[in-house]
């Protein structure tokens, strides 16, 4: 019953393949900050800016907490796909 109600609902949009300028767009840098840091674009985009291409930005918190540890997954993750990785405390923001 519940499979059937799953499979005859439809999405409220539609997903789309995206234009074609957005397809074949390369990003420069990519910055993981905390949202508690948004106020504070323009010294972690000026870090960003001035990394190796394809580089990452990772902030993270002072306290070894769950997202400590995904953070570092994904710093390694980063790593093993020839990104430039740079992690900094939330504490020199």
């Amino acid at each position: 019953m519940l499979a059937n109600y799953m499979r005859t609902r439809s999405l409220p949009y539609r997903i789309v393949r995206p234009p074609r300028a957005i397809r074949k767009a390369k990003l420069d840098n990519i910055a993981l900050v905390p949202a508690s840091l948004l106020f504070q674009k323009g010294k972690y985009q000026t870090i960003a800016n001035n990394l190796p291409g394809e580089g990452v930005l990772i902030c993270e918190a002072d306290k070894k907490e769950r997202i400590s540890h995904i953070l570092e997954r994904v710093a390694d993750f980063f790593r093993r796909n020839g990104h430039f990785v740079r992690t900094l405390p939330y504490s020199l923001m």
